[in-house]
């Protein structure tokens, strides 16, 4: 907590002066384990200090996750794979899937993907500052859309990659509910971020669970990376009929076309 303190003090006087907006500001930056951890303690703090009459309001109160940390991942079912194969119908889903699930990219970064980030030609593509190769499932998936986006608004002046009716007037991205409700979440328990979850521990699986490999291939921090890999090790030492191996040339390519677009992934079976 001391970190957030200290920044705090610098310009308010009093912990009821802390808002909802402060809480997000401080979270921002940091991932895994290390925003699970600060989450617990954040709640901690403005609930002692609200039973206690220090403060009016709880700010942490629209917060979710944080007693979850310690959760056991798992690969996605063959019943969830097909689920994501009938919610991919149109050219934006089919895009934001292949994202999710080539990419390891979170909802967030999708949604502010611009089309400055992708380079045809040489076949890259930037996600969050991360520079990748565009594989072909990704970048056939990308002209779809792009076809798509053109016929549909042919003047938008909005540079971002996905769009919506709303989106498409201005130049800000599309919204995280739109991104959610479009892909039919609500409907199927399905959702980006258990996708890109699901990628990356794949990946896990077929690379020996290196996550040095996972860090730079996925630009996630180490405690990620580490838990993905423990995770990895885990469910190959419970099952060994989880292990995937892929050939290196093809394992950032070719592995997520495998698991979204047949049951014949490792985690199919």
């Amino acid at each position: 907590m001391r970190p957030f303190i200290e920044c705090w003090a610098a310009t308010r006087g009093h912990l009821r002066e802390i808002t909802s907006s402060d809480i997000d500001t401080a979270l921002e930056p940091l991932r895994g384990h290390r925003r699970y951890n600060a989450i617990t303690a954040l709640r901690s703090l403005f609930r002692f200090a609200k039973r206690d009459g220090l403060t009016f309001a709880d700010p942490t109160a629209h917060l979710r996750g944080g007693r979850g940390a310690g959760r056991t991942m798992l690969p996605m079912t063959a019943e969830q794979i097909r689920a994501v194969q009938q919610v991919a119908a149109t050219p934006a889903q089919r895009l934001a899937i292949a994202l999710a699930a080539v990419h390891a990219a979170r909802p967030g970064a999708i949604r502010e993907l611009t089309l400055d980030d992708i380079d045809l030609p040489s076949r890259r593509i930037s996600i969050a500052g991360h520079q990748q190769p565009l594989g072909e499932l990704t970048r056939n998936a990308l002209l779809a859309w792009l076809d798509y986006r053109r016929a549909t608004w042919p003047d938008t002046a909005n540079r971002h990659v996905l769009l919506s009716r709303k989106s498409a007037l201005g130049t800000g991205p599309v919204s995280a509910s739109y991104l959610a409700d479009y892909l039919g979440r609500h409907q199927r328990g399905i959702s980006l971020e258990h996708i890109r979850r699901d990628r990356i521990l794949h990946e896990a699986l077929a690379t020996g669970a290196d996550p040095l490999h996972l860090a730079l291939v996925f630009n996630i921090d180490h405690t990620n990376a580490m838990a993905y890999a423990a995770a990895a090790r885990n469910l190959s030492a419970a099952q060994p009929d989880r292990r995937c191996h892929v050939p290196a040339r093809n394992r950032h390519e070719s592995t997520p076309s495998t698991r979204v677009g047949a049951d014949s992934g490792c985690y199919g079976k």
